[in-house]
């Protein structure tokens, strides 16, 4: 039994959590809900003893654990799958397994541990190759990798935080059975997901925390998705469906026709690129599915022009990009780029300096290259407002923010000023379901109001639910759907490789 005990912890003057109390039961599966900023993260990290409570205590089975790092978490039998996997992709995964054991590796017979990751694998029925190299796997064998190397230790509590984000349809499917059988080998799961469906369908219990404070705890069942949803915001909302636009699409603002980009790898030329066509319209959305890993990012830095091409045209508004300078491309689109923390904040920066990255050089927020104080302020507290931004100020660090939090700060960046062209990768990531409701709503009328937007999401679902058109990329190719006069079904299957004739 896991018993976290008044558990409270603060930030300054931001209570991040006050007086947490719950109980697990082995075997359980329980579910972690709540808005951005409500202290999920920081709960869980306080129980893999990533950061230390200021009161309250954690007891297992009946004693109290001081739970100082990680370290000690892992031996104590607790693991955590982090939604931004922790694994050397140029080694293989016998040996990203062996890093998580430490030492005693040394100790252990290599055939004999290429075993116990294989026997772990086939108790939770998956396909896993312990001599792969990680960065060869896609992301949903790269989660698979994590799970295993959280348990190989012989974890009795699992967290999973937001386990599903990176994965296609069919690969929730096949998560959820190996997370009930977990359950039913006694081990302890926590859940932690902002897709209500999910939560519902998985979890025994749930806990639902809002600004730091525990507003239910109890049986899934006990609650619908819509009261789950009232006690997370205090209100009831939902993901809207938007569906695609009624009114007919503008000129081509972005072109790409026949982009290939090569790049020499281990085994010869690997095409990052494959003769990609192309175009996005104003009034448009144009959604891109597909597993993360397929050339999405690759497509991007084409795009952006920090990706050299070797063939193929890419023309904004008619105008050919191939031989722009990088810098004055790039600040040609609005781009929420998929790795907010490494492409799309200075996290040694402030709240405002973040927010003021794209508008610092006009007129009314500098004169004679000198910043004018008062109307970054202004202009940040305004976005801080529009956006829901949960943080202690306009001057607070932009790394004290969580995660959801910052992502915010990144939209309400990128979307200010109505720009004509987006580039957005998984904006809703890390998102409660309020703050992922006013995102898509905020691209539906960026679409009403003439912006191209080319949107790549492995939230199938809600790509679904607001592009105009989809299209699949695999291995670097991109394959039309007709969506939406197909079914969802085909497009998942076409994300994980089944060729479109076929589908």
């Amino acid at each position: 039994m896991l018993v976290l005990e008044n558990i409270s912890k603060a930030f300054g003057p931001v209570q991040a959590l006050n007086n947490i109390s719950l109980a697990i039961a082995p075997g359980c599966v329980q579910g972690i809900l709540g808005e951005n900023g409500a202290g999920k993260t920081t709960l869980m990290n306080i129980l893999f003893g990533l950061i230390r409570p200021d009161r309250g205590q954690i007891r297992l089975n009946g004693q109290v654990v001081a739970v100082r790092s990680p370290r000690v978490a892992q031996k104590i039998g607790i693991g955590m799958v982090h939604q931004h996997f922790k694994l050397a992709p140029a080694l293989s995964v016998t040996e990203n397994l062996a890093l998580a054991v430490g030492r005693n590796f040394g100790l252990l017979h290599r055939a004999v541990f290429r075993q116990r990751i294989t026997a772990l694998a086939n108790r939770l029925h998956w396909a896993v190759n312990p001599d792969s190299l990680v960065g060869d796997l896609n992301v949903g064998q790269q989660q698979r990798v994590e799970i295993i190397k959280a348990l190989l230790g012989g974890g009795k509590i699992l967290i999973l935080d937001e386990p599903t984000a990176v994965l296609t349809p069919q690969e929730v499917d096949e998560l959820i059975p190996a997370v009930r059988s977990l359950a039913e080998a006694g081990i302890t799961v926590i859940f932690i997901s902002h897709k209500l469906s999910e939560v519902t369908r998985l979890c025994d219990r749930i806990a639902v925390l809002r600004r730091g404070e525990m507003v239910f705890a109890g049986p899934t069942g006990e609650l619908s998705s819509g009261e789950i949803a009232q006690r997370m915001l205090g209100t009831q909302s939902a993901v809207p469906t938007l569906g695609a636009s009624s009114a007919a699409p503008g000129p081509i603002r972005l072109l790409l026709s026949r982009v290939c980009c090569p790049v020499p790898g281990r085994h010869g030329v690997k095409p990052l690129l494959d003769n990609i066509d192309l175009s996005v319209r104003a009034g448009e959305i144009v959604g891109i599915a597909g597993v993360e890993g397929n050339g999405q990012t690759s497509l991007m830095d084409a795009i952006l022009g920090s990706l050299p091409i070797r063939s193929g045209v890419i023309m904004l508004n008619g105008r050919d990009l191939r031989h722009e300078a990088h810098f004055r491309r790039a600040r040609q689109f609005a781009c929420i780029p998929e790795d907010r923390q490494g492409q799309g904040l200075v996290l040694s920066l402030s709240l405002t300096a973040n927010l003021m990255l794209r508008s610092y050089r006009n007129p009314e927020f500098s004169r004679f290259g000198l910043r004018r104080v008062q109307a970054w302020r202004a202009q940040a507290a305004e976005l801080i407002r529009s956006f829901d931004i949960r943080c202690a100020g306009v001057d607070v660090p932009i790394q004290a923010l969580s995660g959801g939090n910052q992502q915010k700060a990144l939209i309400a960046r990128e979307l200010c000023g109505h720009p004509p062209v987006i580039l957005a990768v998984n904006p809703t990531r890390g998102l409660d379901i309020g703050a992922t409701a006013f995102v898509l709503q905020q691209l539906a009328a960026a679409r009403r109001r003439g912006g191209a937007i080319l949107l790549i999401h492995s939230d199938l679902d809600e790509l679904l639910s607001l592009s105009d058109r989809v299209m699949v990329m695999y291995a670097g190719q991109l394959f039309p759907t007709h969506w939406p006069a197909v079914d969802r079904a085909v497009i998942g299957r076409m994300m994980m490789g089944v060729a479109p004739q076929a589908a």
